[in-house]
């Protein structure tokens, strides 16, 4: 299928014409998946990035688009592009448990590649393959309804953004070793989503008592990184946190999630990516 077709077809998407193919009473955005899903398929990578891209233009918000980009990139090996999809992805939506596998499963090759090479071994050309998003998923909002945004200052550039969060990084990361409870719990938002399916209560309470009780703990990162969403009210923060309590250590990639709720930037997600040896 040729690039002016698909050009072609998505027009007609976007009409409400639909081809025999597809369920007339299918909405145009699943028209659209679908034929973005075939081109993946059919291995057509570079024709599904063409179209996703569009799509990613049209819909910058929607994580099946964002998605389903990366992996038509991925497929034809463009890493650092792929990530910067799956990080826009995050950053637009709630249903982001199959973009931060993708992820993971990059950074674990990219891992493995550098393993190989250190140790003058023949690295795998096998490329990870990433698992498509397959529905639309509505978009989920920068605030929660009762909140309102005040996004950033329009003059800010990134360099001035990234200075922003790397302080704001060095804060949390200085209240956590010297087991500052308040000011470390200070970052996060009453709407911090926690890991293992704790609820929010039962997280505060076992942060308390790990950061009362636990001894000699040393936290530093690096490698420090930051995506913003195109609203200026969510922000990834992507670094390599280094972990020391005691005879304990460890080593992880790891990404935190910040909204900007009213004037203040807050901690709503945390994930680790990866560990690292």
């Amino acid at each position: 299928m040729t690039v002016s077709r698909i050009i072609t077809y998505c027009l007609l998407c976007f009409f409400g014409l639909g081809l025999t193919t597809v369920a007339a009473d299918e909405k145009p955005e699943h028209q659209q998946l679908k034929l973005g899903l075939e081109l993946i398929e059919q291995k057509k990578y570079q024709q599904a990035e063409k179209y996703f891209v569009q799509l990613k233009q049209q819909h910058p918000q929607q994580i099946a688009y964002l998605n389903n980009l990366a992996v038509a990139q991925m497929a034809q090996g463009k890493m650092q592009q792929a990530l910067e999809n799956l990080k826009a992805a995050l950053t637009a939506d709630k249903y982001i448990a199959v973009s931060q596998n993708n992820m993971s499963s990059i950074y674990a090759y990219m891992a493995s590649q550098a393993y190989s090479k250190a140790l003058d071994k023949a690295s795998t050309n096998t490329l990870p393959q990433l698992a498509s998003i397959t529905e639309i998923k509505p978009a989920l909002t920068a605030q929660p309804a009762t909140e309102k945004a005040k996004p950033l200052p329009a003059l800010q550039t990134q360099d001035e953004l990234k200075r922003l969060f790397e302080k704001k990084m060095n804060v949390w990361i200085k209240a956590w070793s010297k087991g500052d409870t308040q000011l470390y719990l200070a970052n996060y938002s009453k709407n911090f989503m926690p890991a293992a399916k704790l609820s929010y209560k039962d997280w505060l309470a076992l942060r308390r008592y790990r950061l009362r009780h636990s001894k000699q703990v040393e936290v530093s990162y690096n490698q420090f990184d930051m995506f913003l969403n195109a609203a200026k009210t969510t922000a990834i923060v992507e670094f390599v946190q280094h972990y020391r309590a005691g005879k304990y250590r460890d080593k992880v990639r790891k990404q935190l999630y910040w909204r900007l709720e009213g004037d203040r930037w807050l901690i709503t997600r945390e994930q680790v990516t990866e560990k690292l040896k």
